[in-house]
Order: structure tokens, then sequence, then C-alpha cells
């Protein structure tokens, strides 16, 4: 059975519905929530059999523009319940495998894994005098990442042509042009699929620092890596940089610093402790 068949699996998709029903998003273009409502068995089984025949089509992304504190706009894509329901279909066959993958240092958008378990990993690496950072963002990372690169990555994992067919047309919606002769990079941030990607694209950044014996801790595009003096952390950031240019990705230059932990260094909302 290949990943769509498991995905739209009766009892797949009961899951899948299970976690959307409360969405007030309009099914698609034609149809709204309340006609999804009033027909909701015939457009499941339209959805399902449309998927399995490859004749799905991905509805367009609605766009909102919100308010940045610089006060700037940045445009922020929805999907329609359709693109939702099979997304979170997929991401219910695919998780549990790519889950036995990842690095126990990874905490972001896996499940049973929080913030509060980040940062309790952070102070014991700072306590046990791991207490020089390099606290690092990457720069744009959604809007950053390279669609042929990460293509490349999820064929490695996603045997299965007919999953990646429908997963690239998905890719292509969130991707753009950075300059006229640039390849096509970024995903869309709203998509159920992204944080998954997200990890699976960063997987190798991860098990590069492990080989390095760099300790770390990862969420989504948050960072920080410890060492026990500061020309470790120096050389920690290069290697860093290094390993995120292999990637077509880099650091953001007012967002990374190497710093002793204080309380003015600032991670998943926290101040972190001062160590004498």
């Amino acid at each position: 059975m290949n990943i769509l068949q498991k995905a739209m699996s009766a009892e797949v998709l009961d899951l899948s519905w299970r976690k959307l029903k409360q969405e007030h998003t309009p099914w698609s273009i034609k149809v709204s929530r309340d006609d999804l409502q009033a027909h909701l068995f015939k457009h499941v089984l339209q959805c399902r059999e449309q998927v399995l025949t490859g004749t799905y089509k991905p509805q367009p992304l609605r766009q909102f523009a919100m308010k940045k504190p610089d006060g700037k706009n940045r445009v922020l894509s929805a999907q329609y319940l359709a693109d939702k329901f099979i997304q979170r279909a997929i991401l219910i066959v695919l998780e549990p495998a790519m889950e036995q993958l990842f690095h126990d240092d990874s905490y972001a958008y896996r499940p049973k894994r929080s913030v509060a378990m980040a940062l309790q990993k952070v102070k014991e690496r700072i306590y046990i005098g791991q207490d020089w950072l390099v606290d690092a963002d990457i720069k744009s990372f959604f809007d950053s990442i390279p669609i042929a690169a990460l293509s490349k990555t999820l064929k490695r994992f996603i045997n299965d042509k007919a999953a990646m067919k429908l997963i690239e047309q998905w890719l292509a919606q969130g991707a753009h042009h950075q300059s006229f002769l640039s390849a096509k990079r970024g995903i869309s941030q709203g998509a159920i699929l992204s944080p998954l990607f997200c990890n699976l694209y960063l997987h190798s950044l991860d098990m590069a620092l492990s080989k390095a014996n760099i300790p770390f801790v990862r969420y989504a595009d948050d960072l920080l890596l410890f060492s026990s003096d500061q020309a470790k952390a120096e050389k920690a950031h290069q290697f860093l940089s290094l390993q995120l240019n292999k990637l077509g990705l880099s650091l953001h230059p007012q967002k990374t610093q190497v710093v002793r932990s204080n309380p003015a260094v600032i991670f998943l909302g926290e101040s972190l402790p001062r160590v004498r």
C-alpha cells in the first residue's frame, strides 16, 4: 500500500477530520463551510477519489496581509480546508517514520515535545558549564528554503511518485524567485506539512552538529549551540554558518551572536540564566 492509499484510508481520514472539524475555513473556492457540513460525506468521498486517481488539484492559497512590528506588511498564506484535510492525512502517515529519524535535540513541531522541554535542556547544558552560546537565527527560513533541494531531500524519504507529484504541487504554490535568475525558494508557512518538511530539511544540519560534537538545541529556525569557552563557541559559529551555506541558507546577521549566557539573551521568549 502506497502513501496516498494509506492516507486515504477510512481510519486516517477520520483522524484527519477530527483535527480539522472545528475550523470554519471554506472547503474550496466553490464549496462553503456550510455547504460542506450539509453534504460532508459526498465532498469527502469526492476528494478521496480525486487524490487516488491523481486528478486532485490543490486550491489556490488564500492571502492575508498582517502588520509587522516594524510597520511593514507581511503576507500570510492559508489553505482551503480540502487541502488541509489531505495534508493532515499525509502528515498522519509520514510523521511516525520521520520521528524515528529526527534528532533528540530538535523540539519544534513534534509530538510530545514543547517549548518548556527545549528550555529545560538549554538550562541543563548551561548549568553544567556549557554557558558560551551561539545564539542563532536562520534568515527568512521558510521563505528561503530552496525548493529543488527540499524536493530532493523528500524524494530520498518518500519513495512514492504519486505522493511526491501532489506534494510538489503544494511546494510550487509557496515558491518564489528572489531574483530574476535565481532558483525557486520558499514554502508556505501556513501549510500543514510545512513544519514537518522544515525539520526534515534541517535534519542534515542536526546530524552534522552532532557528529562534530557541538551540543545544540534547535526549535525550528531558532538555535542555541553550547560551548565551555569563547574560542570553541566562535568555531561552532563558523561551523554552523558553513553547514547552512551547504543547504542554501544563511544566518541572520542581526539576530545571531556569540555570547555568554545572561538574562539579556532571550530564547523562545525566556531570559537565560547567568552562571558565575
